[in-house]
């Protein structure tokens, strides 16, 4: 794979080999990367792929963004209060 402009299939391989040897240690994996590329349309590149129960990975995945959004709320509420 070249450093410089890996392909997206070559970024699908990559993950996926990633999530194969994942899976063997845990019941659900979801991985999601991205690269900013100035060459593609919107000058991102994205990947996503996991394995395991779909709804467990989508239940993991919403609890990271609530709680992201909680702690951005209160440091909001922290700044605005100082």
């Amino acid at each position: 794979m070249s450093s410089q402009n890996p392909s997206r299939a070559e970024d699908e391989a990559l993950v996926r080999k990633h999530v194969e040897q994942l899976i063997e240690h845990f019941d659900t994996v979801q991985i999601l990367v991205s690269r900013h590329m100035p060459a593609e349309k919107d000058g991102t590149v994205a990947v996503a792929q996991g394995a395991g129960n779909w709804y467990a990975r989508r239940g993991h995945a919403r609890d990271f963004l609530i709680h992201g959004d909680e702690h951005v709320r209160e440091h909001a509420r922290r700044t605005h209060e100082s």
